[in-house]
């Protein structure tokens, strides 16, 4: 007992960095049995609470074997399925290499760093981050005072080999078109005073309430009130979903009002996600939902004791059912 309490001292004395590089040196330690995420997901499977990934179902029967995993049948839809089905593991090579690089991902590991520490191409790097991200969907809720907003990024066809309609862009580039226009993408964020966090892409130039709808309208509570800027979709939005709002026209320096209402903690949000989004140096288009739920999952669980694997779980939380 000695020793161990003079270990506790010594690592009391560790800075935020070396705790850091501490804990990841344990994670990488850890036997699989320890491990409750990807590692361990077929152990931690309670039969009586499985349901078909395809149409949820709770009559389930065990089918065998398929790979090395128990395999289920449905009774409904008849579909077989593994502990693996329609999660981001799925279909993957290495999935005793799953815990680890998530918690890179959640380290903010570079592809090729992760690659090398794990012995993987680059490509299976970047194809396991995008699994990974695409099956999230956010399940968070915005109640009581709801703030929403929204911010642009500039729309990129970065990794493509064939741009008909311009020119390709050097290091990002600037919008031909200053102001918004079609060459810029929206992004919607709403954020509670509880901190429940909504982020979504929504088309391209200025959002209608339609592209709010899209984003907010199944995750607002219909007795939360909504707090945004004067922009007239937001209004509209909240007409169309029986929504209380509360307007601020900024540009005549109406930022709060009645000392609670403001869009201070949307536009902090806005500051992280964009200074967040800065280390990859820009990114296609067509990933930026994924980048906008990574984002989402680091905000959700920065403040879990074990963040790797409340990261991992929330993934494993999400099942995408068939219609």
């Amino acid at each position: 007992m000695t020793s161990i309490k003079k270990v506790l001292d010594l690592i009391a004395t560790f800075s935020n960095e070396q705790k850091a590089v501490l804990m990841r040196a344990m994670s990488e330690q850890d036997s699989p049995t320890t491990q409750t995420s990807f590692g361990n997901l077929e152990k931690s499977m309670d039969m009586d609470a499985i349901e078909c990934p395809h149409c949820a179902s709770p009559f389930i029967k065990k089918f065998g074997n398929f790979n090395g995993r128990k395999r289920y049948r449905c009774g409904i839809c008849r579909k077989t399925f593994t502990c693996l089905t329609k999660t981001p593991i799925s279909s993957t090579k290495y999935p005793e290499k799953w815990d680890l690089f998530v918690s890179y991902c959640v380290e903010g590991f570079s592809l090729r760093k992760i690659a090398d520490k794990l012995d993987i191409h680059v490509a299976t790097a970047f194809d396991w981050r995008h699994k990974l991200m695409n099956v999230y969907t956010s399940n968070q809720k915005l109640t009581g005072i709801a703030e929403a907003d929204e911010t642009f990024f500039l729309y990129s066809e970065k990794g493509s080999r064939s741009i008909s309609n311009r020119r390709p862009r050097k290091r990002g580039g600037k919008a031909k078109t200053a102001g918004i226009s079609s060459e810029q993408v929206p992004v919607i964020v709403g954020k509670d005073r509880q901190s429940n966090l909504i982020v979504g892409v929504a088309g391209k130039g200025r959002v209608s309430a339609k592209d709010i709808g899209k984003v907010l309208e199944t995750h607002i509570d219909k007795n939360a009130t909504l707090c945004t800027d004067a922009h007239p979709s937001f209004k509209a939005f909240a007409k169309a979903n029986n929504l209380k709002v509360i307007q601020l026209n900024i540009s005549k320096g109406k930022r709060v009002l009645r000392k609670k209402y403001h869009i201070q903690n949307v536009n902090n949000a806005h500051s992280s996600m964009k200074r967040w989004m800065a280390k990859f140096n820009g990114v296609s288009t067509k990933y930026l939902q994924n980048y906008m739920n990574w984002f989402c999952l680091l905000e959700e669980t920065k403040d879990e004791p074990n963040r790797s694997q409340a990261f991992a779980l929330k993934t494993l939380e999400v099942v995408k059912h068939e219609e």
